[in-house]
């Protein structure tokens, strides 16, 4: 990837960490039962983003990968969708959820990126922006 392309998907991937942020403040100054269904959708949508991306790195791939990332995605997609109603009974255990499943996908990630199938510099992005997600997600959990 060129250099540009590296900087501007390193920011891209940054910038999506912080809306549950965003949300997580509003929610605090002024408490809105949407907040958390958005939070939540919002984050739903990431994972799937993810998942939908092992679907590329398993299609395009010349190396075999050591994991069946077409199933392991579609598991990941479908838990995430389940979040997403699950948030009207329970936020925080929503939360709780997702925030597993981005770290199941950091996990077939780093075995992605030990296999060479992914770049060094994109891992550290996909765990710094899974940190920051996650940490977002768990203080919801508190918090909500």
């Amino acid at each position: 990837m060129i250099d540009g392309q590296t900087r501007l998907a390193r920011h891209l991937a940054y910038a999506g960490v912080l809306p549950p942020w965003l949300g997580l403040a509003l929610h605090i100054a002024a408490p809105h039962a949407w907040a958390g269904f958005a939070t939540v959708a919002y984050v739903a949508i990431i994972v799937s983003f993810v998942c939908g991306m092992h679907w590329g790195v398993y299609l395009s791939s010349p190396v075999p990968t050591l994991i069946n990332l077409l199933l392991t995605s579609n598991a990941g997609a479908l838990f995430a969708w389940a979040m997403v109603p699950a948030s009207f009974c329970s936020v925080p255990l929503a939360c709780i959820g997702l925030a597993i499943a981005l770290a199941l996908l950091l996990v077939v990630d780093r075995r992605l990126m030990l296999a060479t199938v992914l770049e060094p510099w994109f891992w550290r992005v996909r765990r710094n922006a899974s940190i920051g997600l996650g940490a977002g997600l768990v203080v919801w959990s508190i918090l909500a």
